[in-house]
């Protein structure tokens, strides 16, 4: 099977409301309250929580993490040969899980990190945080005023993040990027060899970092994407309005991304089929995360996450709501 190099999706990669930072100003403490959100769908954040199931699903290289409604436990699936899969207790609002390592931010907005720290990827900052996205060896939060703190290889600068207030952020392999919160504008540092980490200018609501393609949401909800399209991620992105957006952060040459279309909730899936991970089913959806090579989502009203793709690690065995 092929091996590929790191996860995503994220803040990213999938996605229900993400949380927008609109708080005081860069100088601010980092426990400043922080704003209404003002983002749409984004990465790993819940959206409101139904009766049962699940509020949050992130699917990592070859594993998948949620969040339940009840208590905010988060739990794990799949591939654990790191230790990636195997969750700390307590209740938790957000996670990202990634290649070897998953990331999830606790009600109190302490970020825990769990899985390989080869790179210092899991050893997460103290304080308080509104976001978090785990990449291949790294990891990024948003502080609650809206300052971005990354940890982990510094390979390419990726976690040289730049200063001021953003609301979302989605760390990729080699590469992240963040919405800033006043204009909506894009900015990526990191590795640059395709062209992923230099976006198109405009105001921008959710935005998905992956190896070597980035793709985000307009403020129109028209998709956008950037750098190398393999199986034609950045020329074959569906036209219409979505409300979150997701790409395989994984690997070089096996992209694929999933968005969900604004009003319907009905998930559109495009790039490489490897293994049917873009064969959405059909309904309506709240969530979408685009895996290794599989993929995971969460059914509007029952929470019940439904996976599509490989399943050879048990990935896609998604458990009962």
């Amino acid at each position: 099977m092929p091996n590929p190099t790191r996860r995503a999706v994220a803040v990213v990669a999938a996605i229900v409301a993400s949380a927008a930072i609109v708080a005081a100003a860069c100088g601010a403490s980092d426990d400043a309250p922080a704003a209404p959100a003002t983002t749409a769908p984004s990465g790993n954040q819940p959206s409101a929580a139904p009766a049962a199931g699940f509020v949050a699903v992130s699917a990592g290289r070859e594993y998948t993490c949620a969040i339940r409604a009840e208590g905010g436990a988060i739990e794990c699936w799949g591939e654990t040969n790191s230790g990636q899969a195997n969750p700390p207790e307590g209740s938790f609002s957000a996670v990202s899980a990634s290649d070897d390592h998953t990331c999830g931010l606790r009600e109190s907005g302490e970020i825990e990190c769990w899985g390989d720290n080869d790179d210092g990827q899991a050893d997460a900052p103290s304080g308080r945080f509104s976001a978090v996205s785990a990449g291949s060896y790294h990891s990024c939060g948003l502080r609650t005023n809206g300052a971005i703190e990354c940890w982990g290889s510094n390979s390419y600068g990726k976690t040289d993040a730049p200063s001021g207030r953003f609301s979302a952020i989605d760390a990729g392999s080699g590469y992240t990027c963040a919405i800033r919160t006043e204009s909506g504008a894009i900015e990526c540092w990191g590795s640059v060899n395709s062209g992923q980490a230099n976006p198109p200018e405009g105001s921008f609501s959710a935005v998905s970092a992956a190896s070597s393609i980035t793709c985000a949401i307009r403020a129109d909800g028209a998709i956008e994407c950037w750098g190398r399209s393999d199986y034609g991620v950045g020329s074959r992105a569906p036209e219409g309005s979505f409300s979150a957006v997701s790409t395989n952060t994984r690997s070089h040459g096996e992209e694929h991304a999933c968005a969900i279309r604004t009003g319907t909730g009905a998930i559109e899936c495009w790039g490489n089929d490897y293994n049917g991970r873009t064969d959405a089913p059909e309904g309506s959806f709240t969530a979408v995360s685009a895996g290794g090579f599989h993929t995971c989502a969460i059914r509007t009203g029952s929470g019940e996450i439904e996976c599509w793709g490989e399943n050879d690690d048990g990935q896609a065995d998604a458990p009962a709501p």
